[in-house]
């Protein structure tokens, strides 16, 4: 197609008018143990087919506001939201609502094209056909100016493609009313101008289109029909934008003339902490225009119940578009595409492995059947267990905590449940850490020279796979729960001690009785002792020794050496297999913590 043809594609439509309105709201925080209301008894009122700016001040509540009325945000916030002039269930109102934060998160190894075709896997019922989002996927790629770069990653992508890309998130599902949060915060002003144009031309199809603006020209400002005027947390001046210098005239603010009225509006609003007697008239005047507004509304509804967050609201209607099931399917092959393509997550980690089994092998080249030898191989079994235990690790706590941010959007714009993302992160993760363990503990089992014994061979194997899955689950605990920079610091410097008490170093009896217990608690121990017996144990037969006298000539004086002739080789597979388990737990709990934390 020639840059002269252009593609027409017409937005979908919406079928019903939606207005929102929303009374008496009020939010409150908790800093440095003192309670600060954010919003006062906000009330007002944004209408279809019209495109609605928020404006106010650095602190005046605009993005409390936004997330209050998304439904993002439902702690310590009282008041009605109503749509039609109704109340709705919770799950519903989510579904309606499309929120596009400031900056929103993105997979950053997904194309465009496949992030907007997952999204219609995700947000779309299953009776859609595949023919029907493809087009939806298509339409959207045309209309936001996106088919030049829909082939490429998210991390490629220029802010103002980022930017459209996240309205095309928000359209897959043809939502009724749209919120966005300073959308044309870091974009030079043409791209500034060519997002809010797209908003302009969704409110034009029938949504209630709302966003939060800071400081536009007097060019961009001319694209929006009504302005609603935040101050202190509460509403200064709604209405339409030719009215606005007409009311701020009447409560005796004279705007210059070719003085731009965003900054007009800006200027008087932020006057409210300087001369609060000038202003409060005006605030005054709002809050009564808006109670006038509001009377009509559902007024035997109690002012002191909770903003959509009672039960009774919740209804019988399903949260989500699809079943778990599917939710998982989508999910995994999501994740493992983005998994695949990630450098570090696959290449780096693989070659690592293989580099590392190849490095070690040949230091330790033919220990392991060598009795003049025995602590060179015990050392390599240690190195092999604490590479394991770090590269997995470290691997998934500098990559998970990025995935944080998508899940949270995506979990609360009712896409998915934690169960499907919990489970999908675990299957499309696993692979790759078995395949990349299991090539560097062949390579360094056969070049240290270890006995060639299938039984053997398997228990070896198994203790490392199973170090290797409680060093990923170890790592994604941790991202989960703590930001990049901390965590990177926090998985290091926690196994660092386990390692102490693995009997590498010091053995059990040697350890002063208030560090024994520990022993019962560090993975390496189970590791270790693991590896040692299906290494040494088993009724292994005499060690070979080039020397004519070598002590450690019977397995039994090496498994007496580390003080585990008593030891059971399953004994420790059950060891890991608890870590694994509580990890489990840990990582699944974490998720919902998070998500807790952003409410």
């Amino acid at each position: 197609m020639s840059l002269d043809e252009t593609v027409q594609v017409i937005i979908p439509l919406v079928k019903t008018i939606s207005s929102l309105s929303f009374r008496n709201l009020n939010y409150t925080v908790n800093q440095n143990g003192k309670k600060q209301q954010l919003l006062k008894n906000i009330s007002g009122t944004f209408r279809s087919g019209r495109l609605t700016a928020i404006m106010g001040p650095s602190g005046a509540g605009k993005s409390s506001l936004m997330n209050a009325l998304s439904g993002f945000k439902t702690e310590n916030i009282t008041g009605h939201i109503l749509i039609n002039n109704e109340v709705v269930e919770r799950h519903r109102y989510r579904r309606l609502i499309a929120y596009n934060t400031q900056d929103v998160p993105l997979l950053q190894n997904i194309t465009i094209q496949e992030t907007l075709h997952y999204a219609a896997d995700l947000k779309l019922s299953s009776n859609v056909t595949r023919i029907h989002k493809t087009k939806i996927v298509n339409d959207i790629i045309a209309l936001l100016g996106l088919a030049k770069c829909a082939h490429n990653q998210a991390r490629v992508l220029s802010g103002g493609e980022r930017k459209r890309l996240s309205i095309g998130l928000e359209l897959v599902s043809n939502p009724k009313i749209m919120f966005f949060d300073e959308p044309t915060s870091g974009l030079d002003s043409e791209s500034a101008y060519q997002v809010v144009s797209y908003m302009k031309d969704l409110a034009k199809q029938g949504r209630c289109v709302v966003s939060v603006i800071h400081q536009p020209s007097s060019e961009l400002l001319e694209l929006f029909d009504d302005i609603y005027v935040v101050a202190d947390g509460r509403c200064m001046y709604q209405g339409s934008l030719e009215d606005m210098i007409g009311t701020l005239a009447g409560a005796g603010f004279e705007c210059p003339q070719y003085y731009n009225r965003a900054d007009f509006a800006m200027k008087v609003a932020s006057t409210i902490n300087t001369d609060p007697d000038k202003i409060n008239p005006l605030l005054k005047q709002m809050e009564s225009a808006s109670s006038d507004q509001m009377n009509g509304f559902h007024d035997e509804l109690n002012d002191g119940e909770q903003l959509l967050n009672e039960s009774s609201r919740r209804g019988s209607s399903p949260q989500y578009p699809i079943s778990q099931l599917r939710q998982f399917w989508i999910l995994t092959r999501r994740t493992a595409l983005g998994t695949f393509r990630n450098l570090t997550l696959t290449r780096l980690r693989f070659l690592g492995h293989v580099l590392f089994g190849l490095i070690v092998g040949s230091v330790f080249y033919n220990v392991g059947n060598n009795g003049a030898k025995v602590l060179a191989n015990i050392s390599c079994l240690i190195m092999i267990l604490m590479f394991i235990m770090f590269s997995n690790a470290m691997t998934v706590v500098l990559t998970f905590p990025l995935e944080m941010a998508v899940f949270v959007r995506e979990h609360k714009s009712n896409c998915y449940s934690v169960a499907a993302y919990f489970f999908s992160k675990l299957a499309a993760d696993f692979p790759l850490m078995l395949a990349s363990v299991t090539c560097c503990q062949v390579i360094v089992y056969y070049l240290s020279g270890q006995l060639d014994e299938t039984q053997r061979i398997v228990m070896f194997w198994a203790i490392c796979g199973l170090m290797g899955w409680t060093a990923q689950m170890y790592g994604m605990v941790a991202g989960c729960i703590c930001p990049v920079d901390v965590s990177a610091f926090v998985v290091p410097s926690t196994i660092v001690p386990m390692v102490l008490f693995s009997g590498f170093f010091i053995r059990y009896g040697e350890l002063l009785d208030v560090f024994k217990p520990l022993t019962y608690v560090s993975q390496f121990r189970y590791g270790f002792e693991g590896l040692a017996l299906a290494t040494y144990g088993f009724n292994r037969t005499e060690i070979a020794c080039e020397d004519m006298f070598c002590y450690y000539r019977k397995s039994k004086k090496v498994l007496e050496l580390l003080e585990i002739q008593n030891s059971n080789y399953w004994y420790d597979v059950a060891g890991l297999g608890v870590w694994i388990v509580v990890l489990h737990l840990l990582l699944y709990v974490s998720l919902k913590l998070r998500l807790r934390w952003t409410q």
